[in-house]
């Protein structure tokens, strides 16, 4: 009959091991996912008409809200990245005398400032023709962006792993 044999640690492995999903989901995955979406993010302001610059500096990575995630299909604890235009900010009207007047205090009205204007540009309208530059940006910085994904998601790990004692 086998001797059995005992491994002194192996209940730190395994708590490492289970406490891993958890972590890459965190702060090493959104690391990766941020620094693969500013590749993508800085190739398409680059390609951004340059009539005065503007359209080029509302170009933003944002990390979707739970409700966007779970709509993409990345369940509930996934990632998910996207790379587009600053939108406008919807602002409640002030409760003042003037807005109560004119009945708007409490309504939402949309900020200005955004560039609003980014679609006719990337899908052309009926009388302009599209001048792409967010679609080009993703598909020629898009296999670089997936493995600074990669290298940074597997530096996180690393990173996790050598805090936890284990390498």
């Amino acid at each position: 009959m086998a001797e059995p044999v005992e491994i002194l640690g192996l209940d730190g492995l395994l708590y490492s091991l289970r406490e891993l999903p958890k972590a890459v989901q965190g702060k090493a995955a959104q690391a990766g996912m941020r620094k693969g979406g500013n590749i993508i993010r800085d190739e398409a302001r680059k390609r951004a008409p340059r009539a005065s610059g503007f359209l080029a500096k509302q170009i933003v990575v944002r990390r979707a809200n739970a409700k966007n995630r779970r709509g993409a299909g990345v369940g509930p604890d996934g990632e998910y990245y996207t790379v587009g235009i600053r939108t406008g900010k919807r602002i409640k009207y002030a409760n003042t005398k003037r807005n109560r007047r004119m009945r708007r205090a409490g309504k939402l009205y949309e900020q200005s400032g955004w560039a609003y204007y980014w679609r006719h540009i990337e899908f052309g309208t009926k009388k302009m023709a599209a001048n792409p530059f967010l679609t080009p940006a993703a598909e020629a910085k898009g296999p670089q962006a997936a493995q600074v994904i990669i290298d940074e998601t597997w530096a996180g790990i690393d990173k996790l792993m050598k805090a936890r004692g284990w390498k």
